[in-house]
């Protein structure tokens, strides 16, 4: 990978951008600070100066003609032109000794008012000086009118200014290269965890997913990274092994109905039979061609509802009338098998369900039953209320489950003891699990237990119903 494309370029890219704009508005503003206080430094004292004139010249009725004292203590104030219009012209009739023979003195007749009724302020530069000029229009007693000029030195604002630039455009770019550097460095120590973390996880396969990365033993960022991937590592693991173990149990259920088939075919092909031995043999492929049918099309439903591909539309249902019709289905079944099938149920449940899947999850269940049950046995379904849940049970007076196999009997290809099912009733292992899924999908819960007087009883309660 270029190093344009790593995470700690990116890092210290985004950082100096973010670095050099603050440092780019940070430099405008500060620029425009000091301008403006270089500018209007001299502001107040011109303004107090302004009007300590004014007041002295207010002292006669016309301040044409300027009395001794007037002129000693206007000659005190500053740098300073008293203008008026004589004869219509502007004239000069009164300027300091500071600013008599200046560059700037017929500036001051010559500037024009932009507001010639109130006091303003201008910047202006004769000769490399840079001057502040206040200018406070005035009218006597006598009606005259004129305007005080006040100017003061500025000094050397524009190379205070420069030098305030240069050191901005000089020194702002070295300090964002400087923290580039840092904050690459500082990346580099932040990552280099989530680097240790890469390198070991790269090192974890399927054939290592036991494996979890070290713990870093602080509860930060990377302590959480560490735990959410080793949480992962472990439900991978989980998954492969339950796959594996799928696949082997998938191998095993196809593998003998493929072995019987072959056997029966070999058999027929060596030596010559009689029809009725062609068709008994037939018959034979015929009942594994249907298990071989029945194992792939509850592999391809478990393998779409792990998909999660499978939409499943919920409505009102009758339960009751679900199980009525289930259990007629396997009434003759059962009675074949010497077995007494029975419902017990006096009242209507209605839930929330998909009809379809219903009748598949009590089909298993009911499939089950048989399989396990004796001849002379019973088998009781039934449907009912408890504290507004509708329940649905199915008991048989079989051998029971083992306890340590009532954890299991909803895995996939699980099976118990093959001596306590009935032979002439072969199950594929994933009934169960089938039912286990649609009682899920119906925000149901399943449950397998033993009864006190002997045999199985399966419980799916559903939660309340619909009002």
């Amino acid at each position: 990978m270029k190093m344009t494309g790593t995470l700690r370029f990116r890092l210290t890219a985004w950082y100096s951008l973010a670095l050099a704009t603050v440092l780019l508005v940070f430099g405008a503003l500060l620029y425009a600070v000091v301008h403006h206080h270089l500018l209007h430094h001299h502001d107040e004292p011109l303004r107090a100066s302004a009007y300590t004139i004014l007041k002295i010249i207010d002292e006669t009725d016309d301040c044409h003609v300027l009395t001794d004292r007037q002129i000693e203590q206007l000659g005190k104030v500053g740098k300073l032109a008293l203008i008026h219009e004589s004869q219509g012209e502007r004239q000069v009739f009164f300027d300091s000794p500071e600013l008599s023979g200046s560059p700037l003195e017929p500036v001051l007749t010559e500037l024009p008012l932009k507001h010639p009724t109130t006091l303003q302020f201008e910047a202006l530069e004769r000769d490399g000086a840079f001057w502040r000029v206040l200018s406070l229009p005035y009218q006597v007693r006598s009606g005259r009118r004129g305007v005080i000029r006040v100017v003061e030195d500025m000094g050397d604002i524009k190379e205070t200014l420069k030098a305030l630039r240069m050191g901005l455009l000089i020194l702002a770019p070295i300090g964002v290269f400087a923290s580039s550097l840092g904050g690459y460095w500082l990346a580099g120590k932040a990552l280099a965890p989530v680097e240790r973390i890469t390198d070991l996880a790269q090192e974890i396969e399927a054939s290592s997913l036991h494996r979890r990365l070290p713990h870093p033993g602080k509860d930060s960022e990377i302590g959480r990274l560490v735990e959410t991937l080793n949480r992962m590592f472990g439900r991978l693991d989980a998954s492969f092994e339950s796959m594996k173990r799928f696949t082997a149990d998938a191998s095993h259920e196809l593998r003998t109905p493929l072995a019987t088939m072959r056997n029966a075919i070999d058999i027929t092909l060596k030596r010559h039979h009689t029809p009725e031995e062609h068709e008994a043999t037939l018959k034979t492929l015929g009942i594994e061609v249907d298990r071989l049918n029945g194992i792939v099309e509850d592999l391809l439903l478990l393998a779409r509802a792990d998909s999660g591909r499978l939409v499943v539309n919920m409505e009102p249902v009758r339960l009751d009338q679900i199980l009525a019709a289930q259990v007629e289905a396997f009434w003759e079944q059962a009675e074949a098998s010497g077995i007494d099938l029975q419902v017990r149920s006096t009242e209507a449940v209605t839930i929330i369900g998909n009809e379809r899947w219903l009748h598949l999850m009590i089909g298993n269940l009911l499939g089950n039953a048989l399989k396990f049950t004796p001849s002379r046995g019973e088998i009781i379904a039934r449907v009912g209320i408890a504290d507004g849940e509708a329940n649905l049970t199915i008991s048989d007076s079989g051998p029971g489950i083992p306890p340590g196999d009532l954890e299991k009997v909803f895995d996939r290809f699980f099976r118990s003891d093959p001596a306590r099912s009935n032979a002439r009733l072969p199950g594929t292992g994933l009934g169960l699990a089938i039912a286990a899924w649609i009682s899920s999908i119906h925000g149901a819960e399943i449950l397998a237990a033993n009864r006190p007087e002997g045999g199985a009883v399966f419980t799916v309660r559903f939660g309340h119903r619909p009002s």
